[in-house]
């Protein structure tokens, strides 16, 4: 016993020691007036009961733990980040003592159970907000601590970004409502590089790995609320703790270099379920004659829709993607009634057998009130009912693959296309009509795009023209009329990407997006090996995205877990000759032609 009180000694020395010097000998008062900026974060000094104590009592009474820092300290968003592993159903307290943080438990601990405490991100020092790094507080109710750990980390599957203060649980229930119904045997929360490590594991344990969002910290997956992953297979520990350890040291998270060298046994990609509950989420009345109805899952069984005086053949009906919501317009340029009354027939959940079943939910949908202005005729009418609104898109950079896209509010009932005139004039003012195609999309009744028949020229203008009154909408009204120029980007200090796509046995679809990962510039899909241009780009950093979409939809496709189905594999490209730490951004200069060559099989296998 004497040696073992011996070790847990010299271990807790050093983990003090790691994070004291690390700071240098600083003076943690108040500075003077006008003096340098305190920029150091607090020093824990000491802790009762030491790291790593055995025999902790399990009554409530004396079960808690206590922190000393060197300075005043302040709690941040302690229920959110001090966690403990394995989770009781009550979340651990915490108060600030002087220079203390006290972590109390609220309910009786486990009998001969290895505990490790998380503090997180949840310790500011009192005057400037500097963070005291992660600690985890290790110790146990038994005779022994175990000493096996798993690391890993979480990001976000569609993006690739890490995701911070996501709760992963290790579930020695190999059922598959675990996750819904039970809490773990251990468990850990990411840190802010979305890095976690599961520590004090027994031997010869199996687990299934999960990791959830847990916006309500009762570390149990709610689905409606919260994103999920899941791990494939099974995980055995065998990585024996030691302070040494890089996936185990203290490391500031502002140190990217240390955050980014931490190795990882594990990888999970978060992603939201679709709702497999259906029923009708909302339902509302836009306009005189457009209406909308969200369900809750996708691919609603519906059996009719009904209004009350309208002929079925008389509803125009759009649907999204997954047909979980629908837009309806009535196409009738009679009168419509203030108030409808809509009668929907469809399959509804039921809550206790969990299949679906016939229902009808009837209801009134009120037309809603607008602003009265006069229109053209000296008549007061609803400002929205004075003209057919519309936009157009004519991006002359994405002409080339998108062509110039006309988007109405409504449905049109009369839309001539070959009154719309496109028109372009070269650098010695000639003019000369430009010929295009009209395609109606298949999934958007309100969308139309026109294709060029001809490539832009660089240095040429175009106009397009739309005549006013020419497409009238549903509601009878007529458009504006329209005049937009449009030509190249003439501007010098654009660069380009070119990306030769190389290896392709499968469908993938490759975009070109900002540093966040949120803004697309370009989609291409493709199925075989392609040189892809990216022209047009304003210096900045960029990223390429790749997914493989095996069924050719153009979405990345969320997972399942239940059906054991992960998310479609996104992969962001790591550029070549990019140096520094985030290979995945390159900083593209002005006035450059920038190559790089992806070997997307290899990339993918």
């Amino acid at each position: 016993m004497k040696g073992k009180n011996l070790l847990n000694t010299v271990i807790v020395v050093g983990i003090f020691s790691s994070l004291i010097f690390s700071k240098s000998c600083a003076n943690t008062s108040t500075p003077p007036e006008g003096g340098p900026k305190d920029t150091i974060p607090p020093v824990l000094v000491g802790t009762v009961p030491l790291y790593n104590t055995t025999g902790h009592p399990t009554d409530v009474k004396h079960s808690s733990i206590s922190f000393e820092f060197d300075e005043y300290v302040v709690l941040n968003n302690p229920n959110s980040y001090i966690f403990l592993s394995p989770p009781q159903a009550k979340p651990p307290t915490a108060k600030i003592k002087g220079k203390k943080v006290v972590v109390s438990f609220d309910q009786p601990l486990d009998s001969n159970q290895t505990y490790s405490l998380s503090l997180g991100e949840a310790i500011k020092d009192n005057n400037e907000g500097n963070p005291f790094p992660p600690y985890t507080h290790s110790f146990s109710t038994g005779d022994h601590v175990d000493s096996l750990f798993v690391s890993g980390n979480i990001v976000e599957a569609a993006t690739m970004l890490p995701m911070p203060n996501i709760t992963v649980l290790f579930h020695t229930d190999a059922s598959d409502s675990a996750i819904f119904k039970v809490r773990p045997r251990a468990a850990a929360k990411s840190d802010l590089w979305g890095y976690f490590t599961v520590r004090n594991l027994p031997a010869d344990t199996v687990y299934r790995v999960y990791a959830i969002e847990d916006l309500n910290n009762n570390n149990l997956y709610d689905p409606d609320m919260e994103r999920v992953a899941f791990l494939d297979t099974l995980v055995l520990p065998t990585s024996v703790m030691n302070p040494d350890m890089p996936e185990l040291a203290i490391t500031q998270m502002k140190d990217t270099a240390a955050c980014l060298a931490r190795p990882a046994q594990l990888s999970l990609s978060m992603f939201k379920e679709l709702s497999q509950r259906q029923l009708l989420r909302a339902r509302e009345r836009v306009s005189r004659r457009q209406m909308y109805l969200k369900f809750a899952a996708p691919y609603p069984v519906i059996d009719s829709i009904v209004i009350d005086g309208i002929p079925e053949e008389k509803l125009i009906k759009e649907y999204n993607y997954y047909r979980d919501s629908i837009v309806i317009w009535i196409n009738d340029q009679g009168p419509v009634k203030d108030t409808l009354q809509m009668r929907l027939s469809y399959r509804r959940t039921d809550d206790s057998l969990n299949i679906l079943v016939p229902a009808t939910d009837t209801f009134r949908l009120a037309r809603p009130k607008g602003k009265m202005v006069e229109n053209r005729w000296g008549e007061m009418v609803e400002e929205a009912d004075t003209i057919a609104a519309y936009k157009v898109d004519a991006a002359p950079e994405k002409i080339d693959q998108d062509g110039i896209v006309i988007l109405f509010e409504s449905p049109m009932i009369a839309a001539p296309f070959d009154s719309v005139t496109i028109i372009s004039k070269n650098t010695r003012e000639q003019t000369a009509p430009v010929s295009f195609t009209v395609e109606k999309d298949t999934a958007n009744i309100r969308k139309y795009v026109l294709r060029l028949q001809e490539k832009l020229v660089n240095g040429y203008e175009y106009t397009l023209r739309i005549p006013d009154s020419l497409f009238m909408d549903i509601d009878g009204i007529y458009c504006d009329s329209l005049v937009q120029t449009f030509s190249l980007p003439q501007n010098e200090n654009l660069s380009s990407l070119t990306i030769e796509a190389t290896n392709v046995h499968e469908r993938y679809m490759i975009e070109l997006v900002d540093e966040k990962r949120t803004k697309v510039f370009r989609t291409y899909s493709i199925d075989s090996s392609a040189v892809l241009a990216f022209p047009y780009l304003k210096a900045g950093k960029y990223s390429v995205r790749i997914t493989e979409d095996k069924n050719g939809n153009g979405q990345i496709d969320t997972g399942s877990l239940l059906e054991r189905k992960q998310p479609e594999k996104v992969m962001m490209y790591r550029f070549n000759n990019v140096v520094g730490n985030n290979a995945y951004i390159v900083d593209i200069p002005e006035r450059t032609e920038l190559i790089q060559t992806v070997d997307i099989g290899e990339m993918f296998k």
